[in-house]
């Protein structure tokens, strides 16, 4: 059965040598006919109008632990826990991968296979074998007895599939017909997909995957311990095998020469707690739900190119949760539940931290705004200025200087030229040229609207314009023109449930909240909802806007997508 593939996605949930969890893309137990054992059904069509449609709206999540790794002849198949990811080989590019969507019924994968004649991935779940086709971006079905758990191919010119499920053997053709056998194919009939014990034994000093894998091991970081777990091999080339790790992605590797090449891709860990627009992609850190893995990540506006950031040895990033990121220059500064964290972006890669130790005022830093010479931070107990003029330890624990809103919870911060507005539990205020030594006079805003003096969630700025977004109302102010403040209509708080951000460029304005998006363009007027559970994994916590694209973090991880000509969504 041919069906086109979705918004669709997997999801793995447990492995074995043979067996991973997958959640099975919706259209597999939703958009298929009710067919029996041996049966099955055709349809057809690409997949949103093939890749280039997909492209449109993007789910990313955590791909760090390859559990199962196959390769077909132009394609190089990746699964994990939050769906498969798709390597082309002759272009090395990334394609959209395939992930999991809220709402649908997860079906188990019991094995994984590349196809050896066309570019095409074969994959059993229980009464059925499915083929996926990138190029046409195409799912074909077919019905079978029991559970698959073994996937060959027959080396005949048909090259059907030879599956083994409940004991017993079945030929499935290429279109999709199922023909029972009386018996078990001979070996030499069959060409049986390279696995990890079969790559191990042809190339021993892969053994020895601890070495050739952590060549770039940095002296301030943890020593990694991410064994490899599955792999495959090329088909067609002698010298190079794919590996996939318990935590560090997908490796492709050469075993002849022992070089090995990493490719990231996705999050280094689940959930999207906060991001940072960069000149060529975006930043992403995350929600300290991980007890494995955890730091910053970045992704090109491409999907092409991925980094990871771990914490250091002294500055661990486990369990830490980002409530907010800004970038300057080569630094990620974040607001963690446990600190300041300023992270180096370029090759050093150092991370400190500013804590209750340091003479913060509290921990919980929910907000930051930078100066060249420091941060702003905005914590749950007021507002401090942190200096970061030079790079010395020392200047961590000196570099703490105005403290403004004693014992007032800050929730966000938006510098306007040289006046820092601030967003508290008690509603908005202006710091005009700020003192990082006194601080400076605290000034409210003209305007009797009563949404001033209640708790402003989010800041957001653009040209002359500063929206100020409540748990009730958005407010434009107009802080040049001295204007009172007018509510925007356009986004009502309402839609989104609690408030977590607010942002406006040239072309549009959005507020997030943890039940969704509203986009509104500025010159139509136009409206957008982003629902979660149809259109998002998960509450939102972030959206960040480029010229192209609108990337929005939720707690299910990073969706992108792809802005039209008024700044709304294609």
């Amino acid at each position: 059965m041919l069906i086109a593939l979705p918004r669709g996605a997997h999801r793995i949930t447990t492995h074995t040598a043979v067996r991973l969890a997958l959640a099975l893309v919706p259209m597999l137990i939703t958009g298929c006919a009710a067919g029996s054992a041996g049966s099955a059904g055709s349809g057809g069509g690409r997949a949103f109008g093939g890749v280039g449609r997909r492209e449109e709206r993007v789910r990313i999540g955590s791909y760090a632990v390859v559990q199962a790794v196959a390769v077909s002849r132009r394609y190089v198949y990746s699964a994990t826990d939050n769906g498969i990811t798709v390597y082309d080989r002759l272009l090395n590019a990334w394609l959209p991968p395939l992930g999991r969507d809220d709402g649908f019924t997860d079906q188990q994968i019991t094995v994984l296979a590349g196809d050896p004649v066309e570019d095409a991935l074969w994959f059993g779940v229980p009464g059925a074998v499915v083929v996926y086709r990138p190029l046409t971006e195409q799912l074909q079905r077919t019905f079978v007895t029991g559970v698959p758990d073994v996937i060959a191919f027959d080396r005949s010119g048909t090259g059907d599939a030879i599956v083994r499920s409940g004991g017993s053997w079945t030929r499935v053709s290429r279109v999709g017909i199922a023909t029972p056998l009386a018996r078990q194919p001979a070996a030499n009939t069959l060409i049986v997909p390279s696995t990890l014990p079969s790559i191990l034994a042809r190339f021993p000093a892969l053994r020895s995957q601890s070495s050739l894998l952590l060549r770039n091991q940095q002296s301030d970081r943890a020593l990694r311990n991410y064994p490899v777990i599955s792999g495959a091999a090329s088909p067609e080339r002698g010298s190079e095998v794919w590996l996939g790790t318990n935590g560090d992605g997908l490796y492709r590797v050469d075993p002849t020469f022992l070089q090995a090449t990493p490719l990231p891709f996705g999050l280094i860990e689940p959930g999207v707690g906060a991001l940072a627009l960069s000149v060529d992609g975006v930043w992403v850190a995350g929600l300290g739900q991980s007890s494995f893995r955890a730091g910053l990540t970045f992704a090109s506006n491409d999907l092409q190119r991925w980094r990871w950031i771990d914490g250091t040895l002294s500055v661990p990033l486990l369990g830490v949760r980002t409530y907010s990121m800004t970038t300057r220059g080569s630094r990620a500064w974040l607001g963690t539940n446990q600190g300041l964290v300023r992270v180096r972006l370029d090759g050093s890669e150092d991370v400190a931290v500013w804590g209750g130790l340091d003479g913060l005022t509290d921990s919980r830093v929910l907000s930051v705004a930078t100066r060249s010479d420091g941060a702003w931070a905005g914590t749950a107990r007021g507002l401090v200025f942190v200096n970061d003029s030079t790079d010395t330890r020392n200047s961590r624990t000196r570099g703490l200087g105005a403290r403004v809103l004693a014992n007032t919870p800050v929730n966000a911060l938006q510098f306007t030229g040289d006046t820092l507005w601030i967003g508290t539990e008690g509603g908005l205020f202006a710091l005009p040229s700020p003192n990082e030594v006194t601080g400076g006079t605290l000034t409210r805003p003209l305007g009797n609207d009563p949404a001033l003096r209640r708790p402003i969630r989010a800041l957001a700025w653009s040209d002359s314009v500063l929206l100020a977004a409540g748990d009730d109302a958005v407010l434009s102010l107009a802080p040049r023109a001295g204007r009172e403040p007018s509510r925007v209509d356009g986004l009502d708080a309402r839609v989104v449930g609690q408030v977590t951000r607010v942002g406006i460029d040239d072309r549009s304005m959005w507020l997030a909240g943890t039940d969704g998006v509203i986009i509104a363009a500025r010159s139509s007027n136009g409206i957008r909802v982003l629902r979660v559970g149809s259109d998002l994994p998960g509450a939102v916590l972030d959206v960040v806007a480029s010229r192209d694209w609108m990337w929005v973090g939720t707690t299910a991880g990073l969706v992108r997508f792809r802005r039209a000509a008024d700044g709304g969504l294609l």
